[in-house]
């Protein structure tokens, strides 16, 4: 990935996840997306549809856009690999101090909750444990093509 295209992620985190159905119809589903240590990430759980079409072929791809009325975009064929060991807790952490840098109050971890509708500072062991408990994962995307005009 060329620092064009990194900067213009770690920019505009907002995306679009197209994954195949076993038929072969796409399925789409808007996520956030952040680079962590040049890896391409974002968070999933086992019961979503793209978690599903995910296992049975591995190929996604993704619409990353900038919000109107800056027309810029990003689309990136991927390849995806699903991180569901016991380390899932942890890499969340090092994946939403990576999306959300320094909003976060020091020592806190900010991201979704559903409680309350939208991403609120965590500590770092409370939030293990929702990941825990939620059994969420990490999409790794490696990119095999980038295209646009970003």
């Amino acid at each position: 990935m060329d620092e064009r295209l990194a900067q213009f992620i770690d920019d505009h985190p907002d995306a679009a996840m197209i994954t195949l159905r076993p038929d072969g119809s796409a399925h789409a589903a808007r996520i956030e997306v952040a680079l962590v240590q040049g890896r391409l990430w974002s968070s999933g759980a086992p019961a979503l549809a793209r978690t599903g079409n995910l296992r049975r072929d591995p190929r996604g791809t993704l619409f990353v856009f900038a919000p109107p009325p800056d027309p810029r975009w990003a689309g990136l064929a991927t390849t995806v690999r699903l991180l569901d060991g016991p380390d899932a807790p942890d890499l969340h952490v090092r994946l939403m101090r990576a999306r959300h840098g320094s909003a976060a109050p020091a020592g806190m971890v900010l991201a979704h909750d559903d409680a309350v509708g939208g991403d609120r500072p965590w500590l770092p062991d409370e939030y293990r444990a929702h990941v825990r408990a939620e059994k969420r994962l990490i999409y790794d995307f490696t990119v095999t093509r980038a295209y646009g005009n970003y």
